[in-house]
Order: C-alpha cells, then structure tokens, then sequence
C-alpha cells in the first residue's frame, strides 16, 4: 500500500475512534457539569490529574519503546523477539505501577488535604483511582503493542469506544441511582477493568500472549535505556497537560478547577486531530530512519504536518467564532470561561501544527534532545503559571499554555530542519489558508442571523457552513497527488474495515 494510501486508512481509523471518544468525553465532562457542579468536577479533575501523572511514572516510557522496537521488526520473521520484548515490557511495568500505586496510597492525604486544601472526598478519589494504576499501565502497554504492528483498530476501539462508553454509561447509572460521589469514583474503576480485559483479549489475538504469562518476561535492558529519557518527558508533558488544572487547584481551589476543565476538554477535541496522525506516523517514521530513507521520512512529514493544518483550521475556526455557545453547553455559569476557550483553541492549533517534529525526534534517537527540550518548556510553564495564576485567574493558566506550546513547537521545527534536514514548508499549505480565510468572512457574514436559535441548532449550522464551504473550497483548488492517495486509504476502511 502507498505510503498515503496507509497513512489515510490508520490515521482515519484512529481519528474516527478519537472522534467518537472525545465526543463522548465531552459530553460526559458536560453531563457531569450539570449532574455535579463545578466543585465536583473540579474534585474529580484533580484526582484524575495526580492519579494520570502517577500512571506515566509508572509506565517509565516504556510504551513508546515498545512502538519503536516493534515497529522496527516483523510480526512473520521476528515473532519471538517481538513476544519477548512485550512480556519484558509487561513486567517492568507491573513492577514500578505497583510501587508507584503504594506510594499514591500513602501520600494521598498529604496531596487532597495540604496541597489542594481539598475535602475528604478527594481524598478517597486520589485512593480510588490509583487502585487502577496497575490495570491502567497494563491497557497501554498493550496498547503500544498493537500500534508497533501498525495496527490501530485494536488500540482505537478499546481506549476510544469501549472506555469512553463504559465512563458514561457507568456515570448516567450512578447519578441516577446512587449518589454525586459514586459518580465521580466508581466510572473510573469500571473504565479500567473493562479496558485491560478487552485489549489484553486483542493482543492475545494478535500475538498469543495471555495475562497469565504477563510477569515471565525478563528485564530488557535496551528497552529501558531507550524509553527512560522519554518517562521523564512523559512525566513532563503529562504535568504540563494538567499544569493548569493542578496550579489552579493549588492557588485557587476546586470550584475553580470546575470552571477551568470544560474549556480545557472542548479545545481537547482539536488533539483528536493530532493524534490521529501520530499514531501511524510513529512507526512508520521510525522504520523510514532505521532504513536511512530520508526521503520518504521528507515526504511523510511535509504530507502529515500539511493534513494536520487542512484538518485543523475549520475546527478551529469554530471553536474562536462561537466560544460562548459551546461553553453554555456545560451550563450558562460556564459561559464566563469562553475566553479561556478561544486562548486555549490558539494554543492548541499550534500544537498541532508544530507536533510532528516531537515524535520525529524521538523516533530517530533523540531522546536525550526531547527531554531537554521538554524540561526547558515545562519551567517555562511553571514560572508563567506562577506567576499569571494568581494577577490573572484561570485567563493566566490559559496564556502560560498558550505562549509555552508557540515556543515548544518553533523550537523543534528548527531542531528537525538542523538535524534531520527536513522541514515542513511548502507552498501547498497556502491553499488551506486561504480556503479557511474565505470560510471565516462568510461565517462572520451570517453568524448573526444564526446565534439566536437554540445552542445547538446553531452550533449545528455553523459546523454545517464552515465544513462545507471548506471543503468546496479545498476541491475548487484542486486536490494534490497524495491526497487523492489518501483518499483511496478511506476507501479501503468502507472496504475492508476489518481486515488489513
């Protein structure tokens, strides 16, 4: 299959999976908004970000290891130094997610009560949701696995089908028949049991390999020297994704929190977009670098980084024009953090027109660069934080976010063009720009004869308008060669969805 024709089917699989998740996320944060108000949520984001910042220490970056070593490999000629690589991964993990599981458990009352001047309630939240560390870590590695195969069907259905759904529908069920605290405790621990009995079911699929042989690998030493450089940069980006939730629950308190997620989890739809890309991009960029093919590694980073842009743009152009109606979404109280929405849709669009360079460097050996790189982000993060929080609210988390991932992204654009020789410009990407130029003035034409319906009616039509006169706009100026390539990659999804 072209190189195009692969991206499209993988990428399209995972971004559909990441559609329905984040959606269901979405309105899952929304329904919890309105079931809970804002010092729930508040209490259950916190949770969730120390519990999620646990669980990278725990997986010591070993996830994307195994991307790069299996990735490396075939499935028909290698089968036992894939399963070995695998189960070596399986144990190391078991190992530092129970340990780092205790220690979660021992300090949880030092973190809700002293750090976050929190409630008991987040203090059994903290307990609660590291018991699933363990199951968490487990899920993911397997997860990694089946990407290292360039297979995502099997990651993307159980973390953005199976999960999201279980979250929700496990939430509805507690909310209407237990109480506001079962609600934020019980869908995580129903989330993951279910996630690590379905992935663990794929990977035995793929590559015989059971729960019950788990812990009968042995420590790969290679493995851990190549992914321990990136735990820390997971450690890193992982606390700089909840930096703001985690200082404004320190500076602020819960209720704050509360206010700040549903602007956070709505610009997190547009990731959907950047992941999607990078989940196929990884192994294929790092097979592409151990052939010393630098030109099909040119090609397949102009080609994403121009598909991130196409994609990005009317998304973006959405979430700017019509702040206060998605965030009323959540409740009218919410409508005050709609300019906390439009700072973090800007950063978010450069994120995702920068992230292809991160990966890039870190599947061709960078690793020690990237840490470097993430460590410098992650103090610029905090000072701007420290600083902002307190003069400006939540408003300054969201600026120390939005001038921390501009600097991130142009730092590693250059780095790949200095070392790697390749770099994203093109004249191509003028087309989408212009495209998106033309659809903003027609929706500030008729946004004002649409704005007064119902919130979703009229989000409903603007989406409508903007997509479509994007994309008239896209066929007007003439497909390029490889698009027409990706395309065929959708095709073959209604084909054969199933089967690779």
């Amino acid at each position: 299959m072209k190189i195009a024709s692969k991206i499209g089917k993988e990428s399209s699989i995972t971004f559909s999976g990441l559609l329905y998740g984040n959606l269901n996320r979405y309105i899952y944060t929304a329904m919890l908004a309105r079931w809970v108000g804002p010092e729930f949520l508040g209490i259950y984001s916190l949770a969730n970000a120390v519990v999620l910042l646990s669980e990278v220490i725990a997986k010591m970056g070993i996830e994307t290891g195994v991307v790069r070593y299996i990735g490396m490999l075939s499935l028909e000629d290698d089968y036992e130094k894939i399963k070995d690589i695998i189960l070596s991964a399986f144990k190391m993990v078991f190992i530092f997610s129970i340990s780092i599981m205790l220690i979660s458990l021992l300090l949880s009352d030092y973190v809700a009560l002293t750090i976050f001047n929190g409630s008991i309630l987040l203090k059994q939240a903290i307990i609660i949701f590291s018991l699933t560390l363990p199951f968490n870590c487990l899920t993911l590695i397997s997860a990694h696995a089946t990407q290292g195969f360039k297979l995502l069907k099997y990651k993307t259905f159980v973390t953005q089908f199976i999960k999201p759904t279980v979250l929700f529908a496990s939430a509805f069920f507690m909310i209407h028949f237990f109480s506001k605290d079962l609600t934020i405790l019980v869908p995580m621990v129903a989330t993951s049991l279910v996630g690590f009995l379905c992935m663990s079911y794929f990977l035995n699929k793929i590559i015989q390999i059971k729960p019950t042989i788990y812990l009968q690998g042995s420590f790969n030493y290679d493995l851990l020297k190549f992914s321990s450089p990136l735990m820390f940069v997971s450690i890193l980006q992982t606390f700089m994704h909840w930096m703001d939730i985690l200082m404004i629950g320190y500076f602020l308190d819960a209720e704050a929190v509360g206010y700040y997620q549903p602007a956070v989890r709505t610009a997190g739809l547009l990731q959907a977009v950047l992941l999607s890309f990078l989940s196929i991009y990884t192994p294929m960029i790092s097979q592409f670098f151990k052939e010393q093919n630098f030109e099909k590694m040119s090609k397949i980073y102009k080609m994403v980084t121009r598909w991130l842009i196409l994609s990005s743009l009317p998304i973006a152009i959405i979430f700017l024009m019509f702040t206060e109606d998605l965030m009323a979404l959540f409740g009218s109280q919410y409508v005050a953090s709609s300019n906390i929405l439009a700072i973090l849709t800007i950063a978010t669009f450069f994120q995702a027109v920068f992230g292809v360079a991160a990966p890039t460097l870190s599947m061709t050996g960078h690793t020690k660069l990237v840490l470097y790189n993430t460590l410098s982000v992650f103090v610029i993060n905090l000072l701007l934080n420290s600083f902002l929080i307190p003069m400006m609210g939540p408003v300054g988390a969201a600026f120390s976010t939005l001038i921390s991932l501009i600097l991130i992204g142009i730092v590693r654009v250059i780095q790949v063009q200095y070392i790697l020789k390749i770099n994203f410009f093109s004249i191509k990407l003028i087309k989408p720009f212009v495209a998106s130029g033309i659809t903003t003035t027609l929706l500030l034409i008729v946004k004002s004869y649409i704005v007064n319906f119902n919130v979703v009616l009229t989000l409903l039509l603007a989406t409508l308008i903007c997509l479509g006169t994007y994309l008239i706009l896209m066929w007007v100026f003439r497909l390029e060669k490889e698009d027409k390539e990706f395309l065929k990659g959708l095709k073959i999804i209604r084909e054969n969805l199933f089967n690779d």
